[in-house]
């Protein structure tokens, strides 16, 4: 039933982002409340089980990118780099600062995936520092900018949020800077 119960909230969620209710839940799948908070304490339990999923699906994602032999370096360094806040349940950042706002224990799982899944990337970059095709720079700071940039979007994007094809934006940025050719 806890499957059910997940499914379910995934469906409304998708069609009410984080203001779907409990009661969204039970009528779909023809349950009581209590059959529900049987399972799930509260929809703050609810939100940060969809959110913890949502987590181990990005993780997954990244495997397969890191793990994909068609990519190039540089082409699993973006890719991982895009698919970091683009999975967390969401389309649309709005969520994440929905998220942030209304249901701290959930954001706290988000956030720190955030600010601290970058095993991955960092592998990446060491490759590529090692192969010569990427130049050697504070990957902390690096992080911080990254980090900075995605929760400056969310806040100040107001009706224009941030999508996924925005996030590319910033990332190719991040990467490649903003001269052309080599600096003179």
């Amino acid at each position: 039933m806890r499957t059910k119960i997940m499914e379910a909230a995934k469906t409304e969620f998708a069609y009410r982002g984080l203001k779907f209710s409990i009661r969204d839940i039970t009528a779909q799948l023809g349950i009581s409340s209590k059959t529900l908070y049987q399972y799930f304490a509260s929809k703050e339990e609810l939100v940060t089980a969809l959110t913890l999923d949502a987590i181990d699906e990005m993780k997954q994602t990244e495997a397969s990118i890191l793990k994909n032999p068609s990519l190039s370096l540089q082409e699993k360094i973006r890719e991982a780099l895009v698919v970091l806040p683009s999975a967390i349940m969401i389309k649309d950042l709005r969520l994440l600062d929905d998220l942030r706002r209304s249901y701290p224990q959930a954001w706290s799982h988000a956030e720190k995936y955030i600010r601290e899944s970058w095993s991955g990337v960092g592998k990446l970059v060491k490759e590529g520092i090692r192969q010569g095709i990427v130049r050697e720079f504070d990957f902390d700071l690096f992080i911080q900018m990254y980090v900075g940039s995605l929760y400056g979007m969310m806040e100040t994007r107001g009706n224009g949020v941030p999508s996924a094809e925005d996030i590319g934006r910033m990332v190719d940025i991040l990467l490649h800077g903003i001269y052309i050719g080599k600096e003179k």
